[in-house]
């Protein structure tokens, strides 16, 4: 079968069909955060964590093989909680991936709350999409982060 310069160009141009997933699932690592009182009521938190694994009922999960580190800054005046950062994780095909955080509050358990957005990568990740809701907290190797949301990978 022979391809005509015009039918190159057609399937270039065609859409590629993207595959979309259930994020939804719990990562686990290790916390070292910095918690740094100022006054009363005025605290900063130097958010630093590793993550070794992301636990997933989910079968194509795309994150399942995620490690890496989250880092970034909280503040919370007179409990409004506010700041953000980001996540640089590397997957099991070397592929890597970037998830921005920004905290709204904390839980029922002092854990804290928030939403996370895809923001880009390389391999599998190059324009991906996606977004959704966390919950993290615990000590040290206790560290745990339940995510849910959806990632769209093209």
């Amino acid at each position: 079968m022979r391809f005509t310069p015009f039918a190159f160009l057609v399937a270039l141009l065609l859409p590629v069909s993207a595959a979309a997933f259930d994020a939804k699932g719990t990562g686990s690592g290790t916390n070292m955060n910095e918690v740094m009182p100022i006054h009363d009521g005025l605290v900063v938190v130097k958010v630093n964590s590793i993550y070794k694994g992301f636990d997933t009922d989910v079968a194509n999960n795309a994150l399942a093989t995620a490690k890496g580190p989250c880092y970034g800054t909280m503040i919370i005046d007179k409990g409004s909680v506010s700041g953000g950062g980001a996540c640089n994780y590397t997957d099991a095909d070397g592929d890597a991936v970037v998830i921005s955080w920004t905290p709204s509050g904390f839980g029922d358990e002092g854990r804290t709350i928030g939403t996370w957005q895809l923001i880009g990568g390389t391999g599998k990740w190059m324009g991906a999409s996606g977004g959704g809701d966390f919950n993290a907290g615990g000590d040290g190797e206790g560290y745990t982060n339940m995510v849910t949301g959806e990632i769209t990978l093209n």
